[in-house]
């Protein structure tokens, strides 16, 4: 593979990502637990291209959009605010509930 053909997946994955989810967060809290899903499911990907016979397509898949998310919060970074983001759902917290 050249690094061009990786590239170009990883913009055309960019792009996708972008008009599917249009909204980004705007704290890297947030950003970077994107990129870490992403990275899991790679890690995932790896796990069982080695150990279960998986295949290349599904490891170039999610690396490439390892790259597509990592490009993302790259591209966002000056728009990180240092307080939850606006495009995060909330979390309601049971504090009634014993452990």
């Amino acid at each position: 593979m050249k690094v061009f053909e990786g590239l170009a997946d990883i913009r055309h994955e960019l792009e996708n990502a972008e008009r599917k989810f249009p909204n980004f967060p705007t704290d890297p809290v947030h950003a970077a637990a994107i990129v870490g899903e992403e990275t899991g499911e790679l890690t995932q990907a790896a796990l069982q291209f080695t150990y279960e016979h998986g295949n290349y397509a599904a490891l170039y898949k999610e690396a490439v959009q390892v790259g597509a998310m990592v490009l993302r919060f790259l591209l966002n970074i000056d728009n990180f605010i240092g307080r939850p983001s606006n495009n995060a759902e909330p979390v309601q917290l049971n504090t009634t509930q014993k452990g």
